[in-house]
C-alpha cells in the first residue's frame, strides 16, 4: 500500500533534521572564519621568497581593488569569505564567488581583482602559504595526475574547519612548530582527498610548461625561458633533450591545450584564442589545431 503524504513527511523528518544540523554547523564554522578575518592584515608586498615557514594574511576591503603581478613561490590557498575575486592568469579571466577556495601551485603568478559583496559592501578572504617540505609530503600521499595550474573547490564544512584550525594556530603565534605542521597538513590532506593538490615541477619540461601557462601570449624564446629558469640556453636544451622533449614541441602542445580550453569552455573566437595563446596569425593557429 502506498504511503500517505503524512507518513512520507514523517519518514523524511530525520533526513531534514540532519540537513538542518549540517547547515547550521557549516554556517557556524564560516562565521568563525569571518571572525578570524575580521581585519585587513595584508603585507606591504606579497611574499615571493621561499624562506618563510608559513604565513597567514587576511584581506578585507570596501573598495574594488586590483593587485597586479602577484607571484607566490610556495603552494598557497585563498579562501573567499565575502565578495568575489577575479583572476587573470594563464590567458584566462575567471571570477570566483564567496565560499570558494582557490589552490595556487608554487610559482603561480597573475593579476587579481577583489570585489566587495554588493549587499555587505565588504570583500573578505584568508590567504595561507604552505612550506615546501609539507607540500611534498602531502603530494607523496596523494599523487596528482598532472601539474595543475590552478584549482578551485567549494569551502565545505570539512575544508572550512581545517582552514580555521590552521589559520587560528598561525595567527595565535607561539605554538610549537610541530603543532603548526600538523594543522597545515590537515588542510593539505583534505585537498589531497579532493584531488586538489597541485603537482611539483619535477622536470625541466614541467617548468617550461608552467611558464607558458602563466603568460601564454608572451613571445617566449629559448634565451628568455633560460633566463627565467636561471640557466643558459645550451643547458636548457640539453636538459630537455635528456627528458626526450624539445622546446618547440613543449611550447606548441601547452599553447594548443590552453587554446582548446579557451575555445570550448570560455567560448572565445578562433582569433581571440589565437591572440591569447601567442599566435599572431589565426590561420597558422588553425593549422596547428588541425594537426594537434
Amino acid at each position: 500500500m502506498a504511503s500517505s503524504p503524512v507518513w512520507s513527511k514523517l519518514d523524511d523528518a530525520p533526513h531534514l533534521q540532519k540537513a538542518i544540523v549540517v547547515s547550521e554547523a557549516h554556517n557556524y564554522i564560516l562565521e568563525k572564519l569571518r571572525r578570524l578575518a575580521a581585519k585587513d592584515n595584508r603585507p606591504a608586498a606579497m611574499p615571493v621568497g621561499a624562506n618563510s615557514y608559513s604565513t597567514l594574511f587576511t584581506f578585507v576591503t570596501r573598495e574594488r581593488e586590483r593587485i597586479a603581478g602577484s607571484a607566490f613561490s610556495q603552494l598557497s590557498i585563498v579562501a573567499i569569505l565575502e565578495g568575489s575575486k577575479e583572476i587573470l592568469s594563464m590567458g584566462r579571466h575567471r571570477r570566483f564567488a564567496a565560499g570558494t577556495v582557490i589552490v595556487l601551485p608554487a610559482g603561480w603568478s597573475g593579476d587579481v581583482v577583489n570585489d566587495p559583496d554588493p549587499q555587505s559592501g565588504i570583500y573578505r578572504a584568508i590567504f595561507i602559504t604552505f612550506p615546501d617540505q609539507l607540500a611534498r609530503r602531502a603530494t607523496k600521499a596523494f599523487p596528482p595526475a598532472r601539474v595543475a595550474s590552478q584549482i578551485d573547490l567549494p569551502l565545505d564544512s570539512l575544508l572550512a574547519a581545517a582552514v580555521h584550525h590552521a589559520g587560528e594556530g598561525i595567527a595565535a603565534g607561539g605554538l610549537p612548530t610541530a603543532l603548526i605542521e600538523h594543522r597545515l597538513l590537515e588542510v593539505l590532506m583534505v585537498l589531497g582527498m579532493r584531488g586538489a593538490l597541485p603537482g611539483s615541477l619535477e622536470t625541466t619540461a614541467d617548468a617550461v610548461r608552467a611558464l607558458v601557462r602563466w603568460q601564454p601570449d608572451r613571445p617566449w624564446t629559448a634565451d628568455l625561458i633560460a633566463t627565467e629558469l636561471g640557466t643558459s640556453n645550451a643547458t636548457l636544451r640539453r636538459r630537455l633533450s635528456r627528458e626526450g622533449a624539445s622546446l618547440r614541441d613543449v611550447l606548441a602542445s601547452e599553447r594548443i591545450a590552453l587554446a582548446t580550453t579557451l575555445l570550448v569552455e570560455d567560448g572565445l573566437s578562433l582569433r581571440e584564442a589565437a591572440l591569447a595563446t601567442g599566435y599572431r596569425s589565426p590561420r597558422r593557429f588553425a593549422g596547428r589545431l588541425r594537426s594537434a
